[in-house]
């Protein structure tokens, strides 16, 4: 019902613009009613799927489709270790990201706390000229 609706509003829409011409309304429901068939059957299949007649010994080797079952057995650890990786790799390029942006916060206050010692040194100068005591390994030998 709501599908009928958005199509009668469609139709509407595009019914204003000059050169336009509806589609056969027969062939969009024949489409339509195919799908929605297909996927009715896709679920009863779905629904009715037992694992005791599919594992069954003569219904397993001669009738059932192991196709996918076996794929999906066998690729499991790779689509596994691929999500495990891709999570991961994501996680840990956040943390590293913030790794970085917080040692350039501490780079930044230490910049900051030496800028402050070298203006409260800058004051103690004497008059005389005579430079300001600085420790450390800056001192000549």
């Amino acid at each position: 019902m709501a599908l009928r609706a958005a199509v009668r509003r469609g139709l509407r829409r595009c019914s204003s613009k000059p050169g336009w011409a509806p589609p056969a309304v027969g062939a969009d429901l024949h489409k339509l009613q195919a799908a929605r068939s297909s996927f009715q059957s896709l679920g009863h299949s779905v629904k009715s799927f037992s694992p005791s007649t599919y594992f069954e010994e003569k219904y397993f080797w001669q009738k059932a489709n192991v196709g996918p079952f076996f794929l999906l057995l066998f690729c499991t650890p790779v689509i596994y270790r691929s999500f495990k990786d891709f999570y991961w790799t994501r996680q840990l390029r956040k943390l590293n990201t913030e790794e970085v942006i917080a040692d350039r916060y501490q780079w930044l206050k230490l910049g900051m706390l030496q800028d402050e010692v070298d203006a409260v040194l800058l004051k103690q100068v004497p008059a005389s000229g005579v430079a300001p005591l600085v420790l450390g390994p800056c001192l000549p030998p």
